[in-house]
């Protein structure tokens, strides 16, 4: 076989420019190169030249293979455009050497040109050559594509069956099988068509054949049909005539009862109008008192509220004029006190301006007495040296320190004096405001909470004088309403036989209108006026069954159901139920199963008699599968005690009910009670539910108000929250007092102690005074003996005179003069303060005479408005008693009078409930007569539509008029007299439908022979014409026959070479696919490896069904492809592949990374199966990543990548020269390897 011995690629995907890789004559060729190096386009370009498809090259459109390199610029600043064509040229040697050039090119236009060895060719001998060279475009049986293997791995049996028939060659007669299968299938059709048809004319030519003798049977079955239709004619004619003339007298009857109900209803209804305009007057009159007295209810209730406030404002005034006068009398007496504490300090202020002015006198008459000169003063001061040089200074130290304890001792008493002042003078303070303020405002408070108690004490007194009404107009309305209860009670017992009596009348009305609107017999009756009990005793036990349906109405079918709900709305005249005998389904039942369960239990159908036949549908689909036990014991025990529980219903004699769903339902309660209606005691009842209604009127309107009660719950409710604030103000003031009493206690206690002090400083003054005296002689005893001539000389006393306004005393007059000023202006202040406290006094008074006079003045005018209002109201409640006893007498009489109304109103009711009825039952009459001869003057339009030759007396049956607009209807029926002589007399004494229903089954039977016979008039010409086309379709028969089998045989010639072929390469694959999985996947654990086959799904037709791909990985179990790792999938798929490429095998075998997925261990046994098929006539070039596979092989081409060009480069190495130093071909794969970008 030939190989691939080069590739020589020119600007195609990142190849810029001409590249050239030569595979040489090695058999097993690696290319390598890191990732974005360029190696799939190396694989892209080896497909592209040998024919495949852009789609498979991961382009769009083949424009996208064109080299396209970065944005470069030149020295010049000008931009190099991308090439707009590339080309891959494949150089390829023959098994006889020679070499073929096989040149595919990308056009400017997105195109392909094909060239082998220089020549251009067109794609279809392209394809050829390299088909010549088992190189397989379409089947692509030279190349795996990346990601192809997991392809393989994954696809279904249908792909790959296309896949074996497309290496194969068995694809290519696809075309031919479709065409020849179409033509065989529409020639099979035909034949079988044609054949059908043939069929189909024999049949009709021996159908032909007996029409011709049914033809004399038909016509004597006319004849009888004839005459029954004449009879049946005849008999409801006559019938009708019949009933006609009875509902004519029905009629007179009716219309004379009529007259005499509307003369009596007429002076019923005078007499009734009379009497209710006198009762409206009356009403009137009763309207307008009680108008009355509501206003004066109103008006005495206005003034009973206008009342509320005057107490209140007359109470709240008295208490006020009484504390103003209190506070009157008390600041009274605290202006006396004031006035008094005034004098006292204007009389201390008069002592202290008199001590001051004696001391000011003293001191100038000291001054006027010593005048001395120098040499005195020398004089002085030298005997003030010797009186001190004497002892007379240790004196005056010892004299000085007693000063000075005797002034400390003075300040403190002072001090004390002035504390004990502040402190009483703060508790007169307080007891005044303790006096004159809060305990007023405290006496005004408690007085308020006093009045506010009260009030609130008569509220709540009201109110519960009022709730005890209530109370006892509730326990009266209730005992009125349980009498009316009652009462109501007896009139519904009373009146319902009169209610059940009036629906079962409207019910049989209804019936009877509905037989006269429809056909008669349609209308069978009601359920339970149909059906009766074998024994008395089932009675309660049968009603309880029917349940529901006891008042159905059975008609004969649906279409007159819905013609009786029609006339029902049309008439308003209420709701039914219907059964229709046509249209209703009933379950099989086994009875000898049911009266075989117990000797108490029976069916209920069993229990039923009736005596038309036709309604035993109805009673079955009613009655259904019930059971009637004779005790509720025996249904417990057949529901759920029996070997064989029944869902079946089960009643018992006394109604009680086992249901289906197992719930049970009481029996009969008895007799509801002896009352029967009577007109008599459905009055007297009346009336005294009426007296009890008026009754129960006038406890309401004499029951309190709840507004009133509401009101009185208000106002109590506002005192309730005013009391607490009151409350909270007296407790406020009453601490503020309090806090002042403490106070005083505080200033008390103060004064007290301050009092004990004082006097403990006075007796330590008394003592320090004493010593005073004592030290004071021991000087002046000194000076007498220092300064005697002195004094003598000068004439003074003593030489303290001179001393007294000379040096230190000085000082001395300075301190007490001051002393006494302060004393003066300190009682000033006092004098000046109780001053305004009077002038406040007195103000306080002038305002609270003020308000005195006003307070006065405003209860006077209060107490006059309370007399009035007081007198007013005495005045309007008499007037209400006056009336509210008129409107009881009124009542009285209103009373009378309505009862009389009512019993006329009863009598008029009945009236016309009985005058309703006698019309009804005319409207019914007339109606049933229009019906009758409307049903008359139709037998005569059928009889006319239908042939009838009908006897007739008078008249002609061609004078009456098919259209449905005629207006006299009974005198146009009545225009044909018909000649009654042909009816035997056994059909004229009384209608029957069973008569009626047997003729008509009669007739109904010969139809149905008929039927049966259907003759045909025309059979003889048609027998021949049948014949004819016989003929004719027996040639077309020949003639499809013949075609049918030369497109058998095209067909089947066409699916023979099919067949051969796929078969011949799914035989092939079949037999290597085991061998070569085992040689893949054998290893020292599992020398023989797994295992691999093939499965046909359609053994008769391979291609049209799928393939099953089953392979088992050595030492596990069978499972399916999908169950299988990556890696098994892989090896399975590999061995798929190599097994078809067995088949026809292109020359060489291109692999893109198809150990992708695989181990190590793996790769390593891809590697030496490649290595060991690999040789002169199978060459395999493999493009891998993984050194386990590429060592192995016996060249390398290396693609990397030339950042500078931006393009794809490569370079070769021949493996086999380095098969003995591994380490050095590792060293030379290193440094041909490209750097790094």
């Amino acid at each position: 076989m030939g190989r691939l011995v080069g590739l020589e690629l020119h600007n195609f995907k990142s190849y810029k420019g001409t590249a050239k890789i030569g595979f040489g004559d090695a058999s097993f060729t690696s290319i390598i190169g890191p990732n974005g190096a360029g190696k799939s386009n190396m694989m892209d370009a080896i497909s592209f030249v040998l024919g495949v498809q852009s789609s498979h090259l991961r382009s769009q459109n083949l424009k996208d293979l064109v080299y396209r390199g970065r944005a470069e610029m030149s020295a010049d600043s000008v931009a190099l455009e991308d090439p707009k064509s590339a080309s891959v040229c494949a150089i390829y040697e023959k098994d006889d050497g020679e070499l073929l050039h096989l040149k595919r090119t990308i056009t400017p236009a997105g195109g392909s040109d094909y060239n082998i060895n220089d020549m251009n060719v067109t794609a279809l001998q392209y394809s050829m050559a390299l088909k010549a060279e088992n190189i397989l475009i379409k089947a692509r049986n030279f190349l795996v594509f990346q990601g192809d293997i997991e392809n393989v791995a994954s696809q279904s049996p249908k792909d790959i069956a296309k896949l074996i028939e497309t290496i194969s060659g068995s694809a290519e007669h696809i075309n031919d099988y479709e065409k020849l299968k179409e033509e065989h299938e529409a020639a099979h059709e035909m034949a079988t068509e044609v054949f059908s048809r043939k069929r189909n004319l024999n049949s009709e030519s021996k159908q032909y054949k007996e029409q011709m003798k049914e033809r004399e049977i038909f016509e004597l079955k006319l004849t009888e049909k004839s005459n029954l239709i004449k009879t049946l004619h005849l008999f409801r004619i006559f019938h009708n005539e019949k009933r006609h003339f009875q509902i004519l007298g029905d009629v007179r009857r009716v219309k004379a009862s009529i007259e005499e109900k509307k003369s009596k209803l007429a002076d019923q209804e005078a007499q009734y109008k009379e009497l209710m305009a006198d009762y409206a007057a009356e009403n009137l009159r009763s309207k307008k008192s009680e108008l009355k007295v509501a206003e004066l209810r109103t008006s005495i209730e206005t003034s009973k509220r206008d009342l509320i406030p005057i107490k209140a404002n007359t109470t709240s005034l008295a208490t006020k004029i009484q504390l103003t006068k209190k506070k009157i009398d008390d600041l009274n007496r605290d202006l006396d006190s004031q006035i008094q504490q005034e004098l006292k300090l204007r009389q201390k202020l008069s002592e202290a301006e008199k001590l001051s002015e004696d001391f000011e006198t003293r001191i100038r008459e000291m001054h006027n007495k010593i005048q001395l000169s120098s040499e005195d003063v020398k004089e002085y001061e030298s005997l003030r040296n010797k009186f001190l040089a004497h002892g007379g200074y240790q004196l005056e130290e010892g004299l000085s320190q007693l000063t000075n304890e005797k002034d400390s001792l003075e300040a403190s008493v002072k001090s004390y004096k002035k504390q004990n002042d502040n402190a009483l003078s703060r508790i007169s303070e307080l007891q005044s405001e303790i006096q004159f303020n809060f305990e007023a405002t405290l006496s005004d408070l408690q007085a308020e909470l006093k009045n506010q108690m009260a009030y609130k004490a008569n509220k709540v007194r009201a109110k519960e004088t009022l709730l005890a009404k209530k109370e006892k107009a509730n326990l009266t309305e209730l005992e009125l309403n349980s009498a009316l209860k009652d009462t109501l009670l007896k009139l519904e017992e009373l009146s319902s036989e009169q209610k059940e009596s009036k629906k079962q009348k409207r019910l049989r009305e209804n019936v009877s209108m509905l037989r006269n609107m429809v056909k008669e017999g349609a209308i069978k009756g009601l359920m339970h006026e149909l059906v009766n009990c074998s024994q008395k005793k089932y009675e309660m036990a049968l009603q309880t069954v029917l349940g529901k349906n006891i008042d159905a109405i059975v008609v004969e079918s649906t279409a007159v159901a819905y013609k009786c709900i029609e006339l029902l709305k049309e008439r308003r005249a209420g709701t039914a139920t219907f059964i229709p005998l046509d249209s209703i389904v009933n379950d099989q039942i086994n009875l000898n199963y049911l009266r075989s369960l117990h000797e108490d239990a029976r069916p209920a159908i069993d229990v039923i008699r009736f005596e038309d036949s036709t309604i035993e549908r109805a009673v079955q689909f009613v009655v259904g599968d019930a059971m009637i036990v004779d005790s509720i014991d025996v249904a417990r025990e057949l529901k759920w005690n029996s070997n064989t529980a029944l869902s079946n219903k089960m009643v018992s004699l006394d109604g009680s009910i086992v249901h289906k769903s197992g719930l049970m339902t009481g029996g009969s309660q008895g007799q509801k009670s002896g009352l029967r209606w009577s007109k008599e005691q459905w009055n007297q009842l009346s009336a005294k539910k009426d007296e009890i209604t008026e009754q129960l009127a006038k406890v309401a309107s004499e029951r309190p108000s709840a507004i009133d009660i509401n009101n009185l719950t208000d106002e109590i409710s506002q005192i309730d929250d005013t009391l607490p604030l009151i409350r909270s103000k007296i407790s406020s003031t009453e601490r503020q007092i309090n806090e002042r009493k403490v106070e005083i206690d505080f200033h008390s206690e103060v004064a007290s102690g301050l009092q004990e002090k004082i006097d403990e400083k006075l007796k330590d003054l008394s003592d320090i005074q004493g010593k005073v005296f004592s030290m004071e002689s021991k000087i002046k005893e000194l000076q007498n003996k220092v300064y005697k001539s002195f004094c003598e000389h000068h004439n003074l006393e003593s030489i303290s005179d001179y001393e007294s306004i000379h040096g230190a005393a000085l000082r001395v007059h300075a301190r007490e003069r001051a002393e006494l000023q302060k004393a003066i202006s300190s009682i000033r202040n006092q004098l000046d303060f109780q001053s305004e406290r009077i002038k406040e006094t007195n103000n306080r008074i002038e305002k609270l005479q003020t308000n005195l006079e006003s307070f006065e003045s405003k209860y006077a005018k209060l107490d006059q408005e309370l007399a009035s209002v007081t007198a007013e109201l005495d005045q309007k409640e008499a007037e209400l008693q006056a009336h509210t006893e008129a409107i009881r007498a009124q009542a009285d009489a209103l009373s009378l009078k309505m009862k009389e109304g009512k019993s006329m109103e009863i009598t008029m009711k009945d009236l016309e409930s009985d005058l309703k009825a006698l019309n009804k039952e005319l409207m019914n009459c007339e109606e049933l007569v229009l019906k009758i001869d409307s049903e008359r003057l139709n037998m005569f339009k059928n009889c006319k539509i239908e042939n009838v030759d009908l006897p007739l007396e008078d008249g002609f049956l061609e004078s009456v008029s098919l259209g449905s607009d005629i207006d006299d209807v009974s005198s146009i029926a009545y225009q044909i007299r018909v000649d009654y002589s042909m009816l035997d007399f056994k059909y004229q004494d009384h209608y029957s439908a069973k008569v009626d229903a047997e003729i008509r089954v009669q007739i109904e039977n010969i139809e149905k022979e008929l039927q049966l016979l259907t003759p045909n008039a025309k059979a003889l010409e048609r027998l021949k014409e049948v014949d004819h086309k016989l003929k004719e379709f027996d040639r077309e028969f020949t003639k499809a026959r013949q075609t049918e089998k030369k497109t058998m045989e095209k067909f089947n010639k066409v699916k023979s070479q099919r067949s051969e072929l796929f078969m011949k390469a799914f035989t092939h694959i079949s037999e290597r696919i085991d061998s070569i999985y085992k040689e893949l996947t054998k290893s020292n654990e599992s020398p023989l490896g797994g295992s691999a086959y093939l499965t046909l799904e359609d053994e008769d037709e391979p291609y049209l069904a799928g393939i099953k791909y089953h392979a088992m990985p050595p030492m596990k179990r069978f499972r399916d492809m999908d169950l299988l790792s990556g890696g098994e999938k892989t090896m399975a798929a590999l061995a798929l592949l190599f097994a078809i490429h067995s088949y026809q095998p292109a020359p060489f075998f291109v692999l893109d990374e198809i150990d992708a997925a695989l181990d190590n261990s793996n790769v390593l046994k891809i590697s030496n199966y490649i290595k060991k098929h690999a040789g002169p006539n199978f060459q395999f070039i493999v493009i891998s990543l993984k050194s386990t596979l590429f060592e192995n092989s016996d060249s390398l081409v290396g693609i990397y990548r030339e950042q500078r060009e931006n393009s794809s480069k490569t370079v070769t190495l021949d493996l086999r020269n380095y098969e003995d130093d591994h380490e050095e071909v590792s060293q030379q794969l290193h440094e041909a390897s490209p750097a790094p970008a």
